[in-house]
């Protein structure tokens, strides 16, 4: 009984950290680990292979996700032919899949990419269904169920994708951590969703969602996609090694990102749709959000830009030290994007979601466009051709979405006032603890540098927030 009051609740913004924290280092350690034990070469393999699989999953999972969250009178019709007509683009994606695969691997000199792509592939249709399944769970605000999916199923994909490196599999061990993720997911959905969907296929259905998650999902596509297209195009252009550097330089950043957005999104999209018909709360709802982004995103980024080589070192070792000054440059450049809050969630809880097209769109042509006039031939290069796309979107989220909920900069500022002074009290400490950290091990720096940046930190938000939780966490 003690345990049971302990645990928070399903609906519990706990969860929704518990998820993105654990999600964030399962990705990490996986993802290090297995590139560690199969070596540069295999990783980069690996690396595109998976990029082109995600390239086309993450939009499928998601087609019709955000419209069902988003919209007020949901009916069976809608659910049930969402997730059939998802089914059905998932197996056109895995057709896709096939046939490109062999232009992908003649593109990148590497025909063992052919039958890694195409096995990928197949695993389209589950993921799509567990996507719907998931979209519906967040509309609940089921929390406990979404976490469930990483407290659960990633450490199992780990394991297997390190019993795979450690039984000389290569860069099959990275495929086959993404079919046990994928699959053990679909499994847990299935099990635990509560609900099964008719036989159904209503065109009026479909054609009623489409406004909202036709724009959506082109902005998903090119969100989730320009990392992967990024890479398959850096594929062409350097060695196997070169991407694998960049892909762990890059990753490491994902990781950031993924701990800040995934909690953003959680909370902001199921709350803000909630809203859409009252601007007034929406305003505010929408400020608290951003202050939390904030309050997570910025210390994580300045933080990774300052410990990059000691982080690097210590989980990589020699070989991949060239990842250390890549890092540095994304995570930096990566700072102003946590300064404007949920945008994404905001256009689609007004149904605007042509506007995430829009910027996506701006993100994805700026790097492609860097790549092909600097053609890089490291992987600080191809850094900085990233760093533009990170670089262009925020101003553009931040101004489009101040003139919507009808607030001036000030009244952000004053939002972020609290994250922003917490974070420069934190930078002075990390950076004074470096320099005192010279000549130490790996370990002892990092330890000492983020011990130091981190009790700084939370003492500046202790000061600045009156020892209370941010507003966005206590009305969750």
């Amino acid at each position: 009984m003690l345990i049971r009051r302990l645990i928070p609740g399903p609906r519990s913004a706990a969860w929704v950290a518990a998820e993105t924290v654990a999600s964030a280092c399962f990705a990490l350690v996986g993802l290090l680990f297995i590139a560690r034990l199969i070596g540069p070469h295999a990783a980069g393999l690996g690396a595109i292979a998976a990029s082109a699989f995600l390239t086309i999953d993450l939009p499928i999972g998601s087609l019709f996700g955000d419209a069902l969250l988003q919209r007020r009178d949901l009916e069976e019709r809608h659910r049930s032919s969402a997730i059939w007509a998802t089914i059905g683009v998932a197996l056109l994606g895995t057709l896709g899949l096939a046939l490109g695969a062999p232009f992908i691997a003649r593109a990148t000199g590497a025909p063992d990419l052919i039958e890694m792509i195409q096995v990928l592939g197949l695993l389209l249709p589950f993921s799509a269904a567990s996507g719907m399944l998931a979209a519906l769970a967040l509309r609940n605000r089921r929390y406990r169920l979404l976490a469930q999916r990483v407290l659960i199923c990633q450490p199992l994909s780990v394991g297997a994708g390190v019993l795979a490196a450690l039984h000389g599999w290569g860069a099959w061990a990275m495929v086959v951590q993404q079919a046990a993720a994928t699959l053990s997911v679909f499994l847990l959905m299935v099990a635990r969703a509560g609900w099964r969907p008719h036989l159904m296929l209503d065109r009026a259905a479909i054609a009623e969602l489409w406004p909202v998650a036709g724009p959506q999902i082109l902005a998903l596509l090119v969100f989730n996609g320009r990392y992967r297209i990024f890479i398959l195009a850096l594929g062409t252009m350097v060695a196997e090694a070169v991407v694998a550097v960049t892909h762990i330089a890059f990753r490491l950043l994902d990781v950031a990102m993924a701990v800040v957005t995934g909690a953003a999104a959680r909370l902001a999209m199921p709350r803000l749709a909630a809203l859409q018909h009252d601007r007034t709360a929406l305003a505010e709802a929408y400020g608290d959000l951003t202050q939390l982004q904030a309050l997570i995103g910025l210390p994580i980024a300045t933080g990774l830009a300052i410990t990059a080589p000691q982080l690097v070192t210590l989980l990589m070792g020699g070989p991949w030290v060239a990842a250390a000054e890549p890092a540095r440059l994304v995570a930096l450049a990566a700072i102003p994007s946590f300064l404007v809050g949920p945008a994404p969630a905001l256009w689609l809880a007004l149904g605007r979601t042509r506007i995430n097209l829009l910027v996506q769109l701006v993100a994805f042509a700026v790097p492609l466009i860097s790549l092909l006039v600097i053609r890089p031939v490291d992987a600080a290069g191809a850094a900085l051709c990233w760093v533009g796309g990170s670089l262009a979107v925020p101003p553009v989220q931040l101004v489009l979405s101040l003139q919507a909920i009808g607030k001036p900069m000030r009244w952000v500022a004053a939002r972020l006032a609290a994250p922003v002074l917490g974070t420069i009290g934190m930078t002075v400490a990390a950076l004074l603890a470096a320099r005192h950290a010279e000549g130490q091990s790996a370990l002892l720096a990092l330890c000492w540098i983020a011990g130091c940046g981190a009790a700084a930190y939370f003492a500046a938000l202790a000061l600045l927030l009156g020892g209370r939780w941010p507003r966005a966490l206590r009305e969750a």
